[in-house]
């Protein structure tokens, strides 16, 4: 028997030794080399050694001196092996510890979950083992469909519908129907949980397609998936989900400053962003046939889910609550305004104990709330199950922080009452105190979720209270994000210094998403305030992190910013840089920007073709916006062609803005091209959009239209309805062109009526312009005195046209009445003027009135004035009164009368 070798954990330990001692062990290993070289010399000068005893000296000091340096070396092995096993274990640990079933090392394949387990209500069928599937045919056949896609990326698959619709069994039959039966499922507690796995690393251990499965979920949860999130799992699995259709409201809200992550995810969702609404309906005929088979001892009259749950039993248990258990229904209230007002997990004992003692003395005056009073209220009737075997709260067992206390699950359906969803159920409001102890009571990861609720409700202070507490939340990106919520909230409440702080909070966290945004805000607070050059600092810092989406949007800000402050050259390329970002949706917005500049600065030929970049973009919303913009340009320029095809682009794009725009610009050019055909198409269609602000004007252009084709009935009506709609602009035009189709049907007491509206109205614009046309009819029937007094108020306007022609028709007006002073007063005014049309024309009537008082030189001055104008037909007739001073014809010019106005 030979001798024993030194086993490997001998080696391992011994190195290991070596390594955490490596001081120690140099100094050892030097003295014992030098002592075995100091031997192996001694003995190779001692007379008479054998070779074989020299060799055998020369060898231990070979091997001592391999075995000082290997040992160390090996000892950093094993321990660089041992570190990256327990970072391993720590990885797998915190995975399972954010995993709803499985390990990070064997996930359940789909073949072992039960519906249950996806989140389907356990019933008394499911426990006994008999709960069959009742089909809902076309809603199985869409979500099956999607699902047997196999083109990356893998969808996002969501159900989204009232409670109780059926969505998780849905859902889970499509999926066992649809991907194989060894399918890894991933099924994270919440979507925190899923982006911190994706950090992590996704633990498939197969090449096929996976799935990842989020049941029930929140604004919260969608906050977490972001476009990186979302990028990584559908590419390696599909996504699928479940929420209820007044959490997917909440997030979808137009204003939500907050929810910005949330809006994008759900736009990722499949059916372009849609997802798959099932709808809460009694079964189908089809459907209550095989429901009345498989389940003979129920009567369905709701929804299939809703029946099996006994979700009107338990409705109508809760609201007889306060009379048959005061103490269990103040508990079951409690635990759903908890969820109400944004916890989203399970609620504990502890929690609950505490809410309910804010709540059982709304139920029932001076019921003390004793530790007994709610053990038996809890336990003797909110988690009593009834005939289905589902109680208003369920036991769940509780993990992480609060391990070691029950938490309890309340019944979605009853939520969903108190919110008002259900129907002959009226919303309940959450009591005040509720927010102020329940963001006392949570965590700060939980404060997270509370503080969107509570701004979803426009409870701001109670918003921003909450995102403080979850700024120190233990995971990063919550903290970071809820810095970024934090400063969203406090600006809008008109605190720009907690806002800067709560951004440059969001800034230290150097997230690599989250901190860019942070500096876009901080940026545009800092404009507000007046703090340019801050602003402009921190746009460049956002630009220089060349975050995909920050550093565009920081570029498009820093482009406005400059040109504000004249650096032309600045903002262009600050704008150029979001161009060339590529960005889907900030290139196009840029480049409309910097179109914007371009035709500002009049260099209108890059304008044209930046504009047109942005149009062949084809983006759904900057695109049209270009193509007016473009239209414009090209209309000012004279190419009539161009801007008729502009804006038919954007009338095509259906844009709920630049179309109707499109149409009533495009109406008005066909009309000067003289195409009426075209142009009442275009009118008509602006006016059938129903836009605020453009429908009005297309109906006045209309109008307009229909008069100069003698449909005095269609213009009538176009005029009135424009009137009646209050329309700032349209409404004051529309009541001057109805005063002149009035005067054409010789109703001048209506004309009039129409012209005070239209004054009336006060616009800057349409107003003095209406008192001139006022007084012009006024002159024309005689009554001078309220003709002068609507001059008058035309020319105390100061509007540079209306008042200037004011002026002019005073003077003529002081004429008629033989107050030469005041006609010559007025007269000068409107020279000094320099009006291109009413200078001239005032020149040749005080050349007209100075020649009839005999003031002949001075007659001769006025009509040179008018001559050197240079004014067609007035220098030509002036000329004439020149040659002819003595001459019997009256070259005195009159305003004329009203004629129809196009609102172009």
């Amino acid at each position: 028997m030979g001798p024993s070798q030194p086993s490997s954990g001998t080696w391992h330990g011994l190195s290991l030794w070596v390594r955490r001692h490596l001081l120690t062990w140099i100094i050892a290993a030097t003295a014992v080399n030098a002592g075995l070289i100091a031997l192996t010399t001694m003995l190779m000068q001692l007379p008479g050694q054998r070779d074989s005893v020299i060799t055998l000296a020369i060898l231990v000091v070979l091997a001592c001196s391999v075995t000082s340096v290997a040992l160390p070396v090996i000892g950093q092995r094993v321990e660089e092996r041992q570190r990256l096993a327990e970072e391993h274990h720590q990885r797998d640990q915190r995975i399972a510890s954010l995993l709803a079933y499985g390990h990070a090392s064997r996930l359940p394949r789909l073949e072992e979950l039960s519906a249950e387990q996806l989140g389907a209500t356990a019933t008394r069928y499911t426990r006994q083992g008999k709960a069959p599937y009742i089909e809902r045919i076309p809603d199985d056949e869409a979500l099956r469909r999607v699902l047997s896609s196999s083109d990356l990326p893998h969808p996002f698959v969501l159900v989204w519908g009232a409670t109780k619709a059926g969505k998780s069994r849905t859902l889970a039959e499509a999926l066992f129907a649809t991907l194989p039966s060894h399918t890894e499922v991933l099924i994270p507690t919440s979507g925190q949980a899923l982006a911190e796995i994706v950090q992590t690393g996704l633990p498939f251990t197969a090449d096929s397609p996976a799935l990842v499965y989020l049941d029930d979920l929140t604004v919260t949860d969608l906050e977490a998936l972001t476009a990186n999130v979302l990028d990584v799992v559908t590419n390696r699995a599909v996504l699928a989900a479940t929420m209820t259709a007044k959490r997917r409201s909440q997030a979808l809200s137009s204003g939500q400053d907050i929810t910005h992550v949330a809006r994008a995810a759900l736009a990722r969702t499949h059916n372009d962003g849609d997802g798959h609404e099932l709808v809460f309906r009694p079964p189908s005929t089809s459907e209550l046939a095989q429901a009345q088979h498989l389940y003979p001892e129920e009567v369905f009259r709701g929804s299939v889910a809703e029946t099996l749950v006994g979700g009107a039993e338990l409705i109508a248990r809760y609201r007889a609550g306060q009379d048959e258990n005061p103490a269990g229904y103040a508990i079951v209230q409690a635990a759903i305004d908890a969820r109400r007002a944004g916890l989203d997990r399970p609620i504990t004992d502890a929690e609950l104990k505490q809410l309910f003692e804010i709540y059982l003395p709304r139920v029932r005056i001076g019921m003390p709330a004793t530790v007994a009073a709610y053990q038996h209220g809890l336990h003797a009737w909110a988690a009593i199950p009834i005939a289905s075997q589902v109680a208003l709260l369920t036991a769940n067992p509780s993990v992480g922080t609060y391990a070691g206390d029950t938490a309890w699950t309340v019944l979605d359906h009853a939520v969903s009452a108190d919110e008002g969803i259900l129907a002959e159920c009226a919303v309940r409001d959450i009591p005040e105190e509720l927010w102020s102890k329940l963001i006392n009571i949570a965590k700060p990861t939980d404060a997270f979720a509370i503080s969107y609720s509570a701004y979803q409700r426009n409870r701001l202070e109670d918003a921003i209270a909450a995102a403080l507490k979850a700024t120190a939340s233990p995971d990063r990106d919550q903290a970071a994000q809820a810095a970024v919520n934090l400063g969203v909230m406090l600006a809008h409440q008109g605190d720009p210094e907690g806002a800067q702080e709560a951004y440059q909070l969001a800034i230290d966290s150097d997230h690599p998403h989250i901190m860019p945004a942070a500096a876009v805000n901080l940026g545009a607070l800092l404009k507000k305030v007046g703090d340019d050059e801050g602003a402009r600092a921190t746009y460049e810092f956002a630009i220089e992190t060349s975050h995909p989406v920050a550093a565009p949007q920081a570029a498009i800000n820093l482009g406005n910013l400059l040109e504000q402050e004249g650096d032309i050259e600045g903002a262009r390329a600050a704008f150029q840089l979001a161009i060339d970002s590529g960005h889907e949706d900030l290139a196009p917005s840029a480049a409309v920007n910097l179109g914007n500049l371009y035709k500002r600065r009049s260099d209108l030929k890059l304008a044209r073709s930046t504009y047109s970049l942005a149009i062949e973009s084809g983006h759904p919303e900057h695109a049209p916006k270009a193509a007016i913009n473009l239209g414009d340009l090209l209309t000012h320029l004279g190419d009539l062609e161009g801007g008729r095809v502009a804006y038919r682009f954007a009338v095509h794009s259906g844009h709920s803005d630049a179309a109707p725009r499109g149409a009533a610009a495009l109406g008005v050019l066909l009309l000067q091209g003289g195409d009426t055909a075209l142009a009442r198409a275009a009118l008509q269609f602006a006016i059938d959009s129903a836009h605020h602000d453009y429908a009005p004007k297309a109906r006045v252009n209309l109008g307009a239209l229909l008069m100069s084709e003698g449909d005095f009935v269609g213009a009538r009506s176009a005029f009135q309805e424009t009137i009646d709609s209050g329309h700032s602009d349209a409404a004051p035009l529309a009541a001057i062109n109805m005063s002149v189709l009035l005067r054409q049907e010789d109703d001048l007491e209506g004309a009039q009526e129409a012209l005070q509206l239209a004054i009336d109205s006060g616009h800057a614009e349409i107003a003095p312009w209406a008192s001139v046309d006022l007084g012009v009819l006024l002159m024309q029937e005689g009554d001078f005195e309220q003709a002068q007094l609507a001059y008058q108020r035309a020319f105390q306007s100061g509007h540079p046209n209306h008042g200037i022609r004011a002026a002019f028709n005073l003077a003529y007006l002081y004429m008629q009445t033989g107050q030469s002073g005041q006609a010559r007063k007025f007269m000068h005014m409107v020279i000094a003027s320099k009006h291109r049309d009413f200078a001239p024309m005032a020149a040749v009537n005080l050349g007209s009135m100075l020649q009839r008082e005999g003031e002949l030189e001075e007659a001769q001055k006025a009509y040179r004035l008018a001559i050197d104008s240079g004014h067609g037909a007035i220098a030509s007739q002036a000329q004439q009164a020149l040659d002819e001073l003595v001459g019997s014809q009256d070259p005195t010019i009159t305003d004329g009368e009203p004629v129809t106005r196009r609102l172009e």
